[in-house]
């Protein structure tokens, strides 16, 4: 599956223009870089505040930052896409970014979770107050995979193809 995926891939519209523009992998880079920022920024803040801690903050004050992450996420959800699309074969084969992608995915069930659970209630919340476990849970589940995201996002030069 995954040779046939690189194969259709390759040769490809947007492949072809990814390889073929001279400035634009660096552009992806940086776009990819302060999407990470924003989204990893953003969630660094509210996972901790969900987490009990920066109880001086109001929790609603909190929650204002959640569009600035998936802001952040869709700048990197497109950039990541140009850079997988532009260089398939090396991405579908590391193991790195395999791992990243099932991270990726456990952060948006996560989310899932926080949007169909936690974000209902957030206005009910004390604003200084502690925060209930699952909350808690939800918060810690979000910090780790983020940061299993960020540290395998960076090591994908690095690690190879497993």
């Amino acid at each position: 599956m995954t040779e046939s995926l690189v194969q259709a891939i390759e040769g490809g519209a947007i492949n072809t223009w990814v390889l073929s523009t001279y400035w634009l992998w660096p552009l992806l880079e940086i776009i990819h870089f302060i999407g990470l920022s924003l989204l990893l920024g953003s969630m660094l803040i509210v996972d901790l505040r969900l987490a009990g801690y920066l109880r001086q903050i109001d929790i609603m004050s909190m929650h204002r930052l959640l569009p600035w992450a998936a802001i952040g996420f869709a700048m990197n959800l497109a950039s990541g896409f140009l850079f997988f699309f532009g260089d398939p074969g090396r991405y579908s084969i590391n193991i790195g970014f395999r791992i990243k992608m099932v991270l990726v995915l456990i952060a948006g069930l996560n989310v899932l979770v926080f949007a169909l659970k936690i974000n209902p209630l957030i206005g009910n919340w004390e604003p200084h107050g502690d925060t209930p476990g699952l909350a808690k849970a939800i918060a810690w589940v979000s910090l780790s995979t983020w940061t299993g995201v960020l540290l395998l996002g960076r090591l994908i030069p690095y690690i190879g193809t497993g």
